[in-house]
């Protein structure tokens, strides 16, 4: 019966008005539970008289890894000896696993398929299935313990969920004297503060032994606090030796989306190539299908503008912080992407990156753009500008590591 819906699903699917509405329906339920889940925070916070502070979610991580190993003394760069549990090689290997490095003694985990990343069998964090956990339990656990009896580790960082991991498995990591530091970057989807089969899903599933979460999302430093989890704001970043070129190279590309073909995209894509916009697309679902990192690279540094999409799943208003909205700018296009509060705080618009939040406001401004190549320029430049002074891995990484006290 499963295997039939599965199908109708996906015959429906090919029919415009059914993705529609599907799309409708999808987006209701998403706000509709999301505004469930901020309603419920307020109400806790306000029964205990809480109000999140990051001072304090720092120092609460200070007294948990002082508790499970008193003798730990911060580390100078490239001292300190990082455990890393990924999960996708394209995106932890856009600047991010490269930076780690220059600044830590990085040992990567592999699951028991010897692939990058935590195993999954089903694609989906979202879905709870006792034999991916196990396998990856056993896998973490005995690569722990030979990384420590090799040369030893101070803390394991990873971007894990309960959907893959165990938090009983974090127990016995920290058991061994090491903290756990999760980075969460879906803390928007509602299905991540959910459960499957009675088990508490994302990373709040963790939370119980985790010491501190990295959140792309702000308002949620305050949930994991009231989950008994420190927590702080964690915008993404990005790595200039990979994506800035010195050496200026013909941008032919006049708007550049890469990104999986999935919810309102198709729409907002269909929409600019009937505006007579010319869009170059790569990922899983479009005609190009995907690009590799390094391609994704060569074709950023050729794009005069890059689209960003910023929303989650089907909903047209309701946004998440993408690697992209650091890369882009990084690579000296001018990047334009949904009008997200949490992008608004680090770049100004009109002078370093642009925004929409309709599909006319961006045909508009693509075409103003398109027409004013120096401003375009301009604004794209001044926005690789504050990318490279401020927003770089290296930087995000040593100022949050030497916060937590774990670098001098």
């Amino acid at each position: 019966m499963t295997l039939i819906i599965k199908h109708l699903k996906i015959l429906l699917k090919k029919f415009t008005i059914f993705n529609y509405i599907n799309a409708y329906y999808k987006s209701r339920a998403t706000i509709r539970s999301l505004r469930s889940l901020k309603n419920y925070y307020i109400d806790q916070a306000n029964f205990k008289d809480f109000e999140f502070n990051e001072f304090n979610s720092i120092n609460l991580f200070k007294e948990r890894h002082l508790k499970i190993n008193s003798n730990f003394k911060p580390k100078k760069i490239g001292e300190l000896k990082i455990f890393w549990i990924g999960t996708s090689l394209n995106q932890d290997y856009s600047g991010f696993l490269q930076s780690l490095k220059e600044i830590a003694e990085v040992t990567v985990f592999y699951n028991h398929e010897g692939r990058y990343g935590l195993w999954n069998k089903n694609g989906s964090a979202l879905i709870y299935d006792k034999e991916v956990v196990e396998m990856n339990d056993i896998s973490l656990k005995l690569q722990i313990e030979s990384t420590i009896n090799s040369g030893g580790i101070d803390i394991v960082l990873g971007q894990m969920w309960a959907g893959r991991l165990s938090k009983n498995i974090l127990k016995w990591v920290r058991s061994k004297g090491i903290p756990v530091i999760n980075v969460s970057m879906d803390d928007r989807l509602p299905e991540h503060w959910g459960y499957a089969k009675n088990v508490r899903l994302g990373s709040v599933g963790l939370a119980e032994n985790l010491d501190m979460v990295l959140t792309t999302s702000s308002e949620t430093c305050i949930w994991y606090s009231i989950e008994g989890c420190p927590a702080i704001y964690w915008p993404l970043a990005s790595d200039p030796k990979l994506f800035y070129k010195k050496n200026e190279i013909e941008r032919d590309i006049d708007v550049l989306f890469i990104g999986n073909r999935y919810g309102i995209r198709s729409k907002i894509v269909k929409k600019l190539i009937s505006a007579g916009i010319n869009v170059t697309t790569y990922g899983q679902g479009w005609p190009n299908g995907s690009a590799t990192f390094e391609e994704s690279i060569s074709l950023s540094n050729r794009a005069k503008i890059i689209l960003g999409i910023g929303t989650v799943g089907h909903c047209s208003n309701l946004f998440t912080m993408k690697l992209r909205d650091f890369d882009a700018p990084m690579s000296g296009a001018l990047y334009i992407t949904h009008r997200n509060p949490d992008l608004t705080s680090l770049f100004i618009e009109g002078e370093e990156i642009e925004f929409y939040l309709t599909i006319e406001e961006l045909i508009s401004k693509i075409n103003f753009y398109l027409n004013n190549q120096d401003l375009l320029k301009n604004i794209a430049l001044k926005g690789q500008k504050k990318a490279i002074e401020s927003y770089t891995w290296n930087k995000r990484l040593v100022t949050t590591f030497t916060n937590l006290g774990l670098l001098q």
